[in-house]
């Protein structure tokens, strides 16, 4: 038996492809051979992934596919005959999408698709019990939750020395993810903008890709001139580099997400794993994930969560307590946790299916 994983498109930074090579590797310890798939590969992946034609279900195999947003790889669901498991990740409701209308579509589709496809996947893979909800309410009945993994092999142990000399001189909040409106930049800054004035030191990260919807990241540049803190943000744009993204984590006060909508928030868990608190707007699933860990606030009202946010920063118990419990929490992501889930499943389908799937 080999589990075939597909996805839309595999990119490095992505937290589905990251959480597929966990997977591949994770699996390979478990003596099952994975191997990845995507309609659009990223040149890394090139020699490790292989394009979407080159599938072939044999019957006896498992196409294990990640359903994010509509993709020309689901015809490939009508035609297989192996045992089929859906990874839900969730879809960006399309008015999330709005600047990029051809993603709207393709959004619009895969939710509205969800209810079709109850007949054709065995089994679902879910990440947060928000994301369990929706399933349930698309119909579909067989359930495994998985939490996507720290890669601790390679994430947390070494870090760019010349920029962690750097950011350590400073008292940062960090942002980690794609500049995109879903993730509400807008009132990421407002809230900062309150912090600054409370404590004049502190500066804002925000560390994440630019390039998919430019007219956003040009309103957050312009909000950014009209609160007056340009000299206290900084938009590093896309990191990719795992020395670099641990100097980041590692030497940050806290990371924030007040986005409109997640299917998990990877970065959440990241953070955790370095003992930084997370402030969120207590909305699932970055609630489930992170849980007492955090400080939650109203981004509706900044000067309230400032004041939220200052308070805890200026309590040095308080905060010590939020890093002890960020660091507790995280050992729920780790590969060793993951790798436990995963024997779980393996025996979850072998009682629901004990021969093998179309047998």
């Amino acid at each position: 038996m080999r589990i075939h994983m597909m996805t839309a498109s595999l990119t490095t930074g992505d937290a589905i492809g990251n959480y597929m090579v966990s997977l591949q590797r994770i699996f390979a310890q478990l003596g099952v051979t994975v191997r990845l798939y995507a309609d659009h590969i990223d040149p890394t992946y090139r020699g490790s992934a292989r394009p979407t034609a080159a599938y072939h279900s044999t019957g006896r195999d498992i196409l294990w596919f990640h359903y994010s947003i509509w993709a020309d790889n689901f015809a490939t669901l009508d035609r297989s005959i192996d045992f089929k498991v859906m990874d839900y990740h969730g879809v960006t409701p399309p008015h999330l999408m709005r600047h990029d209308p051809r993603l709207a579509v393709l959004c619009d589709k895969a939710i509205k698709s969800l209810p079709s496809y109850t007949r054709t996947f065995d089994w679902c893979v879910h990440h947060s019990d928000f994301a369990r909800a929706d399933l349930e309410r698309a119909g579909y009945i067989n359930f495994s939750k998985v939490h996507y993994p720290v890669d601790t092999a390679v994430f947390g142990y070494e870090e760019d020395t010349t920029l962690a000399a750097m950011v350590q001189q400073l008292e940062y909040i960090l942002f980690v993810s794609r500049i995109v409106p879903q993730k509400d930049a807008l009132n990421i800054l407002r809230v900062f903008a309150e912090v600054q004035k409370r404590r004049p030191r502190t500066c804002l990260l925000l560390v994440g890709g630019t390039d998919l919807l430019p007219a956003y990241v040009a309103e957050v540049r312009d909000e950014i001139q009209r609160l007056g803190i340009a000299n206290h943000v900084q938009i590093t744009g896309k990191v990719s580099d795992r020395p670099a993204l641990t100097a980041l984590f590692r030497h940050a006060k806290f990371l924030i997400c007040l986005s409109d909508w997640e299917s998990f928030f990877v970065p959440s868990v990241e953070a955790m794993f370095f003992g930084v608190p997370v402030i969120h707007t207590g909305e699932p699933p970055v609630s489930e994930n992170v849980r007492d860990a955090g400080v939650v606030i109203d981004k509706r009202d900044p000067a309230r969560a400032a004041e939220q946010i200052v308070a805890v920063w200026n309590d040095t118990e308080a905060y010590a307590g939020l890093r002890e419990l960020a660091l507790r929490r995280s050992t729920l992501f780790t590969d060793v946790a993951l790798t436990d889930v995963l024997r779980g499943v393996l025996r979850s389908w072998a009682a629901h299916f004990p021969k093998s799937p179309k047998d």
